[in-house]
């Protein structure tokens, strides 16, 4: 079993540094986010060291600031958290979203922001990530019988409902 130190010397002053979380602030063109960081505290300096995940948690608070600055439609974070509930990496969701092999890296670093359209997309993943599961390479198969039911429900007009007949006699009645 490992067992976490619970302190360590500081580098700069050779205080006590011990884990907790601090409050601190990141900015971005007049924008500011303020966050609780974990990492390694020293009450003698207030010099702080991050490791692993606490950059992580820095990282994202830079890039909500950002996105914020750029006045992107949907934040970061949630951009990840429909990418995962998808269960795609950064790359297949780019085929499965649209917008290309890099797009989903750029939009979670803030180097780029989402379309509306694509933020409303990745709004209903969060809501229904069953709807975008990744299908089998190279499989295309017909609508199933519960996606023309779905299409006929919301077919418009009349003209709509008499092609999807048309198409499709033997599923819709």
């Amino acid at each position: 079993m490992s067992v976490q130190k619970k302190t360590k010397t500081c580098p700069s002053c050779e205080g006590r540094m011990r884990r907790g979380i601090r409050e601190q602030e990141v900015s971005f063109q007049r924008h500011v986010l303020k966050y609780s960081q974990p990492g390694w505290w020293c009450k003698s300096c207030d010099e702080g060291i991050l490791e692993g995940e606490d950059n992580e948690v820095h990282d994202a608070a830079l890039h909500e600031v950002m996105a914020r600055a750029k006045k992107s439609p949907l934040s970061p974070l949630l951009i990840r958290i429909a990418r995962e509930a998808v269960g795609v990496s950064q790359r297949e969701a780019g085929r499965v979203f649209g917008g290309g092999p890099t797009a989903f890296y750029k939009y979670e670093t803030a180097r780029s922001i989402p379309s509306a359209s694509m933020a409303n997309l990745l709004r209903l993943a969060l809501q229904r990530p069953d709807l975008f599961a990744k299908p089998a390479q190279n499989d295309f198969r017909l609508p199933t019988p519960k996606d023309i039911a779905l299409l006929h429900k919301t077919a418009m007009t009349d003209r709509l409902d008499v092609l999807m007949r048309r198409v499709y006699p033997d599923v819709v009645a």
